[in-house]
């Protein structure tokens, strides 16, 4: 744990990582539930943050014309090796960037999306409220932001095998609390979306006014 977050590196970055990831159900049809309804299109830009591996930004990459740009953003650099290395098979533009996402360089309302899948958790309180501002910093107007995340457990197997993992320790306060829509309000991130995925992974969409 550094003071930005976990850096999945080593044995538990890049091929490992989603090798593991698939057996906890974070398949490519996962990524895609979370990518939802959304589709790039001619000179749209995406930003997914905590990108890992580009799990999430492959799938948003599925749905995306060639003249559209996606970035992922890590703070691994064996996460954003690997991801390098697999987004040829894109049609869309890609580049993967190692940066945090409570400083991130790119210009106001520079993105259309905005995306995150099971990252924020990863990150102290600090850095995911910081992460919030910039998210909404970033954003154009009518922008959206899709937040794929833990939180509190609903029933079911999942949900009962997590349950001591996601309640446990200040880091997970914020995810079981849910409370990203009060933060989102804050800077002008409307709610307009929120269910879940499976039985403890939500799938939350906020919209710039």
């Amino acid at each position: 744990m550094t003071k930005k977050g976990n850096e999945f590196k080593g044995l538990a970055g890049g091929k490992n990582y989603r090798s593991i990831a698939r057996l906890f159900g974070f398949t490519a049809a996962f990524y895609r539930k979370g990518i939802g309804d959304v589709t790039l299109s001619d000179g749209m830009r995406a930003l997914d943050l905590g990108c890992g591996p580009g799990a999430l930004s492959f799938a948003l990459a599925e749905r995306a014309s060639s003249q559209s740009e996606i970035i992922g953003i890590d703070i691994s650099d064996d996460q954003l090796s690997y991801a390098r290395s697999q987004c040829t098979r894109y049609g869309c533009k890609m580049r993967f960037e190692n940066c945090s996402m409570d400083e991130l360089p790119y210009p106001d309302e520079y993105f259309d999306i905005v995306v995150t899948s099971m990252a924020l958790h990863e990150t102290p309180p600090e850095v995911r409220r910081a992460a919030i501002i910039q998210i909404a910093r970033t954003l154009q107007k009518g922008g959206r932001f899709i937040l794929v995340d833990w939180s509190k457990p609903k029933f079911g197997w999942w949900g009962v095998f997590w349950f001591p993992m996601v309640c446990w320790g200040k880091q997970n306060r914020d995810n079981w609390r849910n409370v990203y829509p009060e933060l989102c309000r804050q800077h002008g991130l409307q709610p307009k979306e929120d269910g879940y995925i499976n039985s403890i992974v939500r799938r939350q969409v906020f919209k710039k006014e």
